[in-house]
């Protein structure tokens, strides 16, 4: 990977209040910039930048510039915590909340998640109980609390009739959101044991069906990374995991789009290759 010659111009963001992990990212963004070639612009210029730098393009406050930077035809660079190593590491998305659009164009190498050490574990029970992650607080705002949880109602109804000797466990993203009927609160133990010996997980867009794919657990999600390679919705066939190449190739890609503060060059050189090839 070799860093382009051309300077690349980018409308740098903020938001208020900002978070430690958006404060130490954005400002490690900004300082290496310059020696990266961007050159970055400031939120109050007139200028037109090809690419929109921001932090937690799942706030509603973030819609409006997002598309309006893609209606101008150009691209949005957002970030946010990341699939795994989160204390560590924030996830770098291109043109939308999450990279399912981008994670397999093409074949990056393995050693960003070799390097990683995340357990990868074959964890599925086809007979288990379904999982359904709900989604955090911003995000029901976002794309309204009645959908998203007539959404997950639905999805609870059509498990219960397909599989009604499976439990159906809600693991909720806040203590205040509200359960849907048919489902029982999910433990509040680390993730890995909460999918240890499930069938299924659904979920809106929840990093949880991330941790599902490491897992081999299925997965049904209408947005989010893991639509990559799952389907929106329940089809006709009982779900099953993803064949192991691809669940491969997804887990390798993905560690790509997670980058530490202390890489910030590396990844503004990642960046402007993978866009070089858009344009």
């Amino acid at each position: 990977m070799t860093l382009l010659a051309t300077r690349t111009a980018v409308r740098l963001v903020r938001f208020t209040p900002e978070t430690s992990r958006a404060t130490e990212m954005l400002d490690a963004m900004q300082r290496a910039a310059g020696r990266s070639g961007v050159d970055l612009i400031s939120a109050r210029s007139s200028t037109v930048a090809p690419w929109l730098l921001l932090w937690g393009p799942g706030a509603p406050d973030r819609l409006a510039p997002m598309r309006q930077q893609l209606a101008a035809g150009g691209h949005v660079i957002a970030l946010d915590l990341a699939y795994w190593q989160r204390e560590t590491k924030v996830r770098v998305s291109i043109d939308a909340a999450h990279p399912q659009a981008w994670v397999l164009r093409r074949d990056w190498p393995t050693s960003r998640f070799d390097r990683a050490g995340v357990a990868v574990r074959d964890r599925w029970n086809p007979t288990g109980p379904v999982i359904v992650a709900g989604l955090g607080r911003k995000a029901r705002v976002q794309y309204g609390e009645a959908a998203v949880l007539a959404w997950e109602s639905d999805m609870i109804r059509a498990c219960a009739t397909r599989w009604p000797m499976r439990p159906v466990h809600y693991r909720r993203k806040q203590a205040d959101a509200p359960l849907p009927l048919g489902a029982s609160l999910a433990s509040d133990a680390p993730i890995e044991q909460v999918l240890d010996g499930a069938s299924l997980v659904i979920t809106w867009h929840s990093n949880v069906a991330v941790d599902a794919i490491r897992l081999g657990v299925p997965v049904v999600c209408r947005d989010g990374a893991a639509a990559a390679v799952y389907p929106a919705g329940l089809d006709t066939a009982d779900p099953a995991p993803i064949p192991v190449a691809l669940r491969d190739r997804f887990l390798a890609n993905l560690a790509w789009f997670q980058w530490a503060p202390s890489e910030a060059s590396a990844c503004w050189a990642w960046l402007q290759e993978v866009l070089a090839c858009e344009s």
